[in-house]
C-alpha cells in the first residue's frame, strides 16, 4: 500500500471512517432520573443520577448499521486509492462513500434532536460521543464528496449509470431515434 497515491478527499473520508468507528464505542446518550416529587406536593432536589450510558451500538436500532456500513465505505474508497486496486462496482467508491456520509450525518443529526427513547419517562441526556460521531459522519459526507470532485464525477452522473439513463465510461451512446416515416 502506497498511501501517497491517495488523494485529499479520499483521505478525508478514510480517517473520518476509522474515527467514526472508534467513536461508536463512546457514550452517545446517558440516561438520569429527574427531580423526586413527595407526596404533598414536595420537591427534593437530589440532583440528577446518572443511571448509565450507552453507546451508538447500544443506543440505535438501525442507525448503527448504517454508520458501520459508512465506515467501511469511506475506508474501503481510501484503501482502493491506495492499493490502485480497480473493482467493478455499479457507482464509483466515493459516490458510494458521499453519500452514506450524508445519510448518517442526518440520521445522526436526526437523533441529536430527537433522542432515543431508552427508558420510558427518563430523561436521556447526549453525551460527548454522538457529537464527536456526527462530526466524523461529516466528514465522510466531506470526504466522498471531494474525491468524487477529485474524479470528475457527481451524484447526479453517477445516479445515471446506476440506473442505466446515462452512459458511462467505455460505453457506446444510445443509439438515434429512427427517422419519421413518410405516408404512403
Amino acid at each position: 500500500m502506497d498511501f501517497s497515491r491517495v488523494r485529499t478527499g479520499e483521505l478525508i473520508a478514510g480517517v473520518s471512517g476509522v474515527a467514526l468507528f472508534i467513536f461508536m464505542f463512546f457514550n452517545w446518550f446517558g440516561v438520569e432520573t429527574p427531580e423526586i416529587q413527595a407526596p404533598g406536593g414536595l420537591q427534593f432536589d437530589v440532583g440528577t443520577v446518572d443511571l448509565g450510558s450507552l453507546n451508538a451500538w447500544e443506543s440505535f436500532d438501525f442507525i448503527d448499521i448504517v454508520l458501520l456500513l459508512a465506515v467501511i465505505a469511506a475506508v474501503g474508497l481510501m484503501v482502493l486509492s491506495a492499493t490502485q486496486a480497480s473493482v467493478n462496482l455499479p457507482v464509483a467508491a466515493s459516490a458510494i462513500a458521499a453519500g452514506l456520509g450524508i445519510l448518517a450525518t442526518l440520521l445522526v443529526l436526526y437523533r441529536i434532536i430527537d433522542p432515543p427513547d431508552i427508558v420510558e419517562g427518563l430523561d436521556v441526556s447526549r453525551k460527548i460521543g454522538v457529537f464527536l460521531g456526527v462530526i466524523a459522519c461529516a466528514g465522510i459526507g466531506l470526504g466522498g464528496w471531494m474525491a468524487m470532485q477529485e474524479e470528475g464525477t457527481t451524484l447526479s452522473g453517477e445516479a445515471d449509470r446506476f440506473g442505466g439513463g446515462g452512459s458511462g465510461p467505455g460505453e457506446s451512446p444510445p443509439p438515434p431515434p429512427p427517422p419519421p416515416s413518410t405516408g404512403p
